[in-house]
C-alpha cells in the first residue's frame, strides 16, 4: 500500500540524486560527446571530426559520424549520437542530435550549426534545443554556442563560447601549434561563471597512415584522453578512453563517412 504523498518524495529524492551528484558531470558528458572530443579533451581546434560540431561550429569538415560513448563505466547509462554536415556554399551546414538514455532520466541535445570561412578566417554560431524529463516532468531549453578562429599551415588560435545564456556558460581560448609535418600541439584554457576554470593541452599525430593518435591532459579536474583512429578510404573507425579522478573509465566509439 503507497500512502498519499509518497510518490511525491520518491521523486523528490530522485530529482535531488540526479541533480546534486549527477549534474556536476552531465555537462562534460553531454559535451564531450565524441571520441575525438574526450581524446582531445574538448579541444575542437584539432577535430576533424563532424561529430565534435556539437561543441563548435567550427569544425570545417563535412560527413556524418555515429557515436556512442558509456560515461564513467556506469552500466545503465549510454549516450548516442547521430551527426552530420553538408556543404552549402558560402557556408557549411552541420545538424545532429545527441541523446542520453537512462530508466530514470532524459536527455537529448538538438542542434543546427552554421559556419563560413574567408581565407583562414573562420566564424560559426550553433542553436541547440534541449529536452530534458524525469518520469512525467519534461521541460524544453535554447542556448546558443559561438566560436570565432584564424588557422593556416597548422598555426591558428580559436575563441569558443558555450552554453550562451545558461549557468554552464563556458569560453575556451585555444592555439594550434605545429610539431612537425605530421603533429600538431594545442594548448587550452576554459573561463567558466559558475564553475573552477581549467587548462588543457592536447596533441594530435598521424602515427603511420591509416592510424592517427589523438591525447590530452586537463587540470580541473585532473584527467587524461587518449583515442586511436583508423581511416580507410572515406570510412573511419575511433575508440577512445577519458580518465577520472574519482570515477571509472569513459569509453567511446565513433563510427564516420566523410564526403
Amino acid at each position: 500500500m503507497m500512502f498519499k504523498g509518497e510518490g511525491y518524495f520518491r521523486n523528490a529524492i530522485l530529482c535531488f540524486l540526479l541533480f546534486v551528484f549527477v549534474s556536476p558531470f552531465l555537462a562534460a558528458i553531454t559535451m564531450d560527446n565524441s571520441a575525438s572530443a574526450n581524446a582531445l579533451s574538448g579541444i575542437t581546434i584539432l577535430s576533424t571530426s563532424p561529430a565534435d560540431y556539437l561543441i563548435s561550429p567550427l569544425i570545417g569538415t563535412t560527413g556524418i559520424c555515429l557515436s556512442w560513448q558509456q560515461p564513467y563505466g556506469i552500466n545503465n547509462l549510454n549516450l548516442y549520437g547521430l551527426h552530420s554536415a553538408f556543404p552549402i556554399r558560402p557556408v557549411i551546414l552541420a545538424t545532429g542530435i545527441a541523446y542520453l538514455d537512462h530508466p530514470d532520466y532524459r536527455w537529448q541535445d538538438e542542434y543546427l550549426a552554421l559556419s563560413a570561412s574567408f581565407s583562414g578566417l573562420r566564424l560559426g554560431i550553433t542553436q541547440h534545443l534541449i529536452y530534458e524529463k524525469i518520469e512525467a516532468e519534461s521541460w524544453l531549453t535554447w542556448y546558443n554556442d559561438f566560436a570565432l578562429a584564424y588557422q593556416k599551415k597548422g598555426w591558428g588560435a580559436e575563441i569558443r563560447g558555450n552554453n550562451i545564456q545558461t549557468d554552464d556558460f563556458a569560453l575556451t581560448f585555444s592555439g594550434s601549434i605545429p610539431a612537425n609535418e605530421t603533429a600538431l600541439i594545442s594548448p587550452a584554457y576554459t573561463f567558466r561563471e559558475k564553475a573552477k576554470d581549467s587548462y588543457c593541452l592536447a596533441t594530435s599525430f598521424i602515427i603511420a597512415k591509416p592510424l592517427l593518435l589523438q591525447c590530452s591532459w586537463q587540470n580541473e579536474p585532473a584527467r587524461f584522453g587518449l583515442g586511436i583512429k583508423v581511416q580507410i578510404g572515406n570510412v573511419n573507425v575511433m575508440y577512445a578512453v577519458r580518465t577520472h579522478t574519482e570515477l571509472g573509465l569513459t569509453h567511446i566509439v565513433d563510427l564516420g563517412s566523410a564526403w
